[in-house]
């Protein structure tokens, strides 16, 4: 048994005591503390009760859980049954650094520079890089694309890819600048 599924454990002040480790926003805090809530209850999650719950939109809310999924501290299962939303990734801190959790300033960089919310498929991406690659050299390729006003994720992917294959370094890039 974990540490985090003793009894007498305090999930939600270990949430809050840590908050600078996982890289909450305000709004990912305020869901993962309700989870965490609901999940000790028993009380069934929904979409619809979190947007009732805390106030976001739908769209927040939406937008919230699916950056909990791609920093994987939250995965949600799917059964006949029912829906479960399972918080284990958030308390695993070992897990968490040895994959080089995403921070939410690099999704925050890429909506600014896109102009938009991320979809799914992007925030899932870009967490696949922050895995592989050095930040640095994902926002020199989101600069690049920004430069030549190809703003997508398959352009950056593919300077990414590029640049791996010719084994360029931020280093490498940082001196031509």
């Amino acid at each position: 048994m974990k540490w985090y599924e003793q009894n007498f454990v305090n999930r939600r002040d270990w949430i809050l005591d840590h908050l600078e480790l996982l890289g909450l926003d305000a709004n990912e805090t305020i869901l993962v503390l309700l989870i965490d809530f609901f999940n000790e209850h028993n009380i069934p999650v929904t979409m619809e009760i979190l947007h009732k719950k805390t106030g976001l939109t739908m769209e927040q809310v939406d937008q919230s859980i699916s950056t909990l999924c791609a920093k994987k501290y939250l995965e949600i299962r799917a059964s006949a049954k029912k829906v479960r939303f399972i918080l284990n990734g958030l308390f695993d801190t070992d897990t968490a650094r040895s994959e080089r959790v995403l921070d939410s300033s690099l999704f925050d960089t890429f909506e600014t520079e896109f102009g938009r919310p991320l979809s799914n498929m992007e925030m899932t991406k870009i967490s696949d890089w922050n895995r592989t690659t050095d930040k640095k050299l994902i926002l020199y390729a989101l600069r690049q694309a920004s430069a030549y006003q190809h703003l997508s994720i398959n352009y950056i992917d593919k300077i990414l890819n590029d640049w791996k294959t010719e084994g360029r370094t931020v280093e490498m890039i940082e001196g031509e600048a």
